[in-house]
């Protein structure tokens, strides 16, 4: 047995530590032990990226701070640079870590927010701080994330208008409504617009008269260009709203993405919206009476009239489900027809004439007096003689809502021009 003392014992310690610092061997090893996990991580994200493969990335590029050195990489890029077999640690030493670690946690499938649902939250007036905290993603993804998905972004302002926002009245609600059937447009970042021509221009200002909750000072606009099979001049006599939560809401009611198109749809509790003012609405916007004059003579000296919805826009199953709520809730009887009748396309709604007579009833008392010929057969005979001054009617318009009468003048007459 050998025994040793303790100045004998200090150095045979010093000599073993030595010797773990110094032997070749052992730094190989480590470094194969971190090439190793390099590689796993790398397989790891290559196995994520066939199982759970991310929506493709917005064409709006990423922000990338100016003062950092580092490019920026479309996730693109980053699949294809671990392909090629970089890892994740090359990967951040070129590109901001962050953004790495974000690409790698989509991948992963750690972020549990779809595209539509951070749009709904944001557009509700939800913070960047307040998505991340209520889905639990970490907060410097979040900010990659609505520039990954190509969300605008919402500023202070108007965070702070729409958690300050007041309830809309019914009466407003009921012109957003019955112009969703209609001509009206809700768009993703819930401003309601609507353009008309030249002839319903009344009729435009009374619906920014009834939505004057949801006006601005740039609520009117005019816009005008060349139709490109007939070569006419069409005037486009246009009004918008600020964003409101309803709007977000009429916005999913009546809209449904199909193959990356969105269109218009009924909604399921369409039967509970309208009302008298929203079928008054709907007519007025997509509605015609066939008074049964043809090149000025009627054909029939007692013949009664007949009301067309035209809802063209709207599948079939979705004009069954108007056909049976308007004889549900007005007993009023109409039959589907096509527009295109020889392929069944564009169906639209034709009343008979007693369900026409009773149409006419409910909603005549809102009628504006320029769309009268609708519901009016001598309002109608006078609008067929009716000469309308277009450059009296544009002027006005131009005048009244403080539009650049210099500016829209030059664009008619670079268009009428060219």
């Amino acid at each position: 047995m050998v025994i040793y003392n303790n100045e004998q014992q200090k150095e045979t310690k010093m000599e073993e530590n030595i010797d773990k610092r110094t032997l070749p061997k052992d730094a190989e090893v480590i470094k194969q032990i971190s090439d190793t996990k390099r590689e796993d991580g790398r397989q790891e994200i290559l196995a994520a990226l066939q199982n759970h493969k991310p929506v493709e990335q917005s064409d709006v590029k990423l922000v990338i701070p100016s003062h950092r050195k580092k490019q920026f990489i479309t996730f693109e890029e980053y699949e294809k640079l671990l392909l090629e077999g970089k890892t994740v640690l090359e990967l951040k030493e070129t590109a901001p870590k962050h953004l790495i670690a974000f690409y790698g946690a989509l991948v992963k499938g750690r972020i549990n927010i779809t595209k539509e649902e951070f749009e709904e939250l944001y557009n509700e007036g939800k913070s960047l701080d307040e998505i991340a905290e209520f889905k639990n993603i970490p907060r410097e993804h979040i900010t990659y994330l609505r520039e990954y998905y190509g969300i605008k972004r919402k500023g202070a302002k108007f965070l702070k208008r729409i958690n300050n926002e007041k309830p809309l009245s019914q009466e407003a609600k009921d012109v957003i409504i019955g112009s969703m059937l209609g001509d009206g447009h809700i768009t993703k970042w819930g401003y309601f617009q609507e353009k008309h021509y030249r002839k319903q221009v009344q009729y435009l200002e009374w619906k920014g008269e009834e939505l004057k909750e949801l006006q601005t000072d740039n609520s009117y606009s005019y816009d005008c260009s060349i139709d490109s099979r007939s070569r006419s001049f069409i005037e486009s006599y246009i009004f918008r709203t600020m964003a409101h939560s309803f709007l977000y809401e009429m916005r999913k009611k009546f809209y449904k993405e199909e193959n990356g198109i969105w269109r218009k749809t009924i909604p399921d509790d369409m039967e509970d919206l309208l009302n008298d003012k929203v079928l008054a609405i709907w007519f007025m916007d997509d509605g015609n009476t066939d008074w049964t004059y043809r090149n000025g003579i009627k054909l029939y000296v007692n013949a009664l009239a007949q009301c067309k919805l035209s809802s063209e826009s709207f599948t079939i199953k979705d004009n069954i489900i108007l056909q049976n709520i308007l004889q549900k809730k007005f007993n009023l009887i109409s039959n589907i027809r096509y527009k295109i009748p020889e392929s069944n396309e564009k169906p639209y709604l034709r009343l008979d004439c007693e369900s026409s007579a009773k149409l006419v009833s409910i909603i005549k008392r809102f009628v504006t007096n320029d769309l009268s010929y609708k519901v009016d057969e001598k309002e109608y005979l006078k609008s067929q003689n009716m000469v309308v001054d277009e450059e009296k009617i544009r002027n006005n318009f131009i005048a009244k809502h403080h539009l650049d009468y210099t500016k829209i003048s030059q664009k008619i007459e670079g268009i009428i021009h060219s």
